[in-house]
């Protein structure tokens, strides 16, 4: 289910968010009923909640403060590093268990989103609105936080179990206008991952009928596309206006 959490900034619950996928992972989303959270480390940024350099100068600085009573001596100043290197190494394993599911976040269709994530002649995308995205995961199990996603080349500052680094992303990924769904998985070994199809993240239940607004159809598909996902959904009882995209449409010119 939905949970707020500190770390993650709230948008208007009628802010239209997309899903831009081809026509083969939204048949897998209808047959599992389910939206696949890939873990943080999987992702193709190698800087994916990741502390950097800057930043464990900070921590530095800021836990030879707490450890000296006056001027810190290079006995500190080694404890401290010995500390963030220990705090770093906790971070990354971190990685390994925070799990992400991403949306677009826009009033229109996207043309970038188009041709990087629904590129080809079957690729379409799932529109939906941010209270929909929440209410949709009513009857999952896991606890689901939901916020946007900021975008800047300043150095941020998190705390130890901070999600905030997770939230965060350099401006040159800006145009993703992301919001981001997130999982933590249980770190005692305890999750069963026979029940996945792989190890490179989790599958979460939703309720399609109020995850899905409508469906749109990438402006590069035939307009007989149309058709194949009107019966597809029909097999699976989705009953979505379905729009072809006219990012390409010249009539008002």
């Amino acid at each position: 289910m939905f949970k707020t959490h500190k770390d993650f900034k709230q948008i208007d619950d009628a802010s239209l968010l997309w899903r831009y996928q081809d026509l083969p992972r939204y048949l897998d989303l209808l047959l599992k009923q389910q939206l696949f959270f890939s873990r943080a480390y999987k992702f193709e940024d190698p800087f994916e909640g990741m502390y950097t350099q800057e930043v464990k100068k900070e921590l530095v600085k800021e836990q030879v403060k707490e450890l000296a009573n006056g001027e810190a001596d290079e006995a500190v100043v080694q404890k401290a590093k010995q500390q963030v290197e220990k705090l770093t190494e906790e971070h990354i394993a971190r990685r390994t268990f925070v799990t992400i599911n991403s949306w677009h976040w826009n009033d229109v269709e996207n043309y970038a989103m188009w041709k990087i994530y629904a590129k080809g002649t079957y690729g379409l995308a799932v529109q939906t609105t941010y209270e929909r995205l929440k209410q949709c995961f009513d009857k999952a199990k896991q606890a689901v936080f939901i916020g946007k996603v900021d975008y800047d080349d300043c150095d941020v500052l998190p705390v130890n179990g901070s999600m905030k680094p997770f939230l965060h992303k350099r401006k040159m990924y800006a145009y993703e206008n992301e919001v981001r769904c997130c999982y933590v998985m249980p770190e005692d070994n305890s999750f069963n991952w026979q029940a996945q199809d792989m190890h490179d993240g989790v599958f979460i239940n939703v309720d399609l009928d109020t995850l899905i607004e409508r469906i749109y159809i990438s402006p590069y598909s035939p307009k007989w596309i149309n058709d194949i996902v009107a019966g597809i959904n029909e097999k699976f009882n989705i009953r979505k206006e379905i729009v072809h995209s006219t990012v390409f449409d010249t009539a008002e010119y």
